[in-house]
């Protein structure tokens, strides 16, 4: 792959997970750091797009030292974190589905654990410390953080639902009641945020239908008045699918997921834990064949 028009400044939007950061998701490899800064530097508009909730995204926003907008929950969360100029965008599921979901008879039965999410606020049914780690929920600043009974205390829509099933082999007995919902919702089963542990294999993630991040790319472009065909866009996992297909330059992480790769216009040379986005992102503005 290689760029046309080394002259335009582009919009490069970054995955965190998998993504930016190495496998431990607590860091920025230094090469994607500093060609993530120099492309600011130099004019290029960089925005984190990511399905993590703000909470656990901003201090990479802060260490990259972006004011751009940025996206959460996978696009159902737009915001300007810094500026505030930006009216934010939720993308929620509404509470009526919300409830109906949480207190379906098959759903409720087999389900051990429970996370409810919006834009600024998470409750947990029990206390869990995979849960608290994966999700980030000890990583609140201005957000509500509650160990509670969602069935009696969650209020209000909900940008993430994630039921944690008491057995794998139940999966099939959920999917058959939420396909209930379909209309309102979109299911991912297992992980998508590129760290997929043992303990997250019985998890089922829930958003709202028409949240994906190739729409979001698309609202990004349209903000910093950019062609869809100049943006440079990098993730490793099937919740890029859609934001890797809709940019012109769609690249996919070395470590990332074979279907991804199949419609991507490019493959980092390495991989997460080497700095695979600093160092082909370098290459690719620098003008070279990558």
């Amino acid at each position: 792959m290689k760029l046309q028009h080394l002259n335009k400044k582009r919009l490069i939007l970054v995955d965190l997970d998998g993504t930016a950061l190495k496998p431990n998701g607590e860091e920025i490899h230094p090469t994607t750091k500093d060609a993530l800064v120099k492309a600011r530097e130099d004019g290029h508009k960089v925005c984190i797009i990511t399905g993590r909730p703000h909470r656990a995204s901003m201090r990479f926003y802060k260490e990259l030292g972006l004011t751009t907008l940025l996206t959460n929950f996978d696009g159902a969360h737009i915001h300007d974190p810094m500026k505030r100029r930006f009216k934010r965008i939720v993308l929620p599921i509404s509470e009526d589905i919300v409830s109906q979901i949480i207190n379906n008879p098959i759903i409720k039965d087999k389900t051990a654990n429970l996370l409810i999410e919006s834009y600024n606020k998470a409750v947990v049914k029990e206390k869990d410390e995979f849960i608290e780690t994966f999700f980030h929920l000890d990583d609140v600043e201005d957000d509500d953080y509650f160990i509670a009974n969602p069935y009696e205390h969650w209020e209000g829509p909900a940008t993430n639902v994630v039921l944690f099933l008491k057995e794998e082999s139940m999966k099939d007995d959920v999917f058959r009641q939420l396909e209930k919902f379909k209309n309102s919702i979109k299911i991912q089963s297992g992980n998508v945020y590129g760290n997929l542990t043992k303990n997250s294999i019985s998890m089922i993630t829930l958003t709202n239908k028409i949240v994906n991040k190739g729409f979001v790319s698309e609202i990004l472009a349209q903000y910093y008045n950019k062609d869809i065909r100049d943006v440079i866009a990098f993730g490793d996992q099937m919740n890029d699918y859609e934001m890797i297909k809709k940019v012109g330059y769609g690249v996919a992480m070395k470590n990332g997921n074979d279907e991804l790769k199949n419609v991507a216009d490019g493959i980092t040379n390495l991989t997460n834990e080497d700095g695979g986005v600093g160092e082909y992102l370098t290459r690719l503005l620098a003008g070279e064949e990558v």
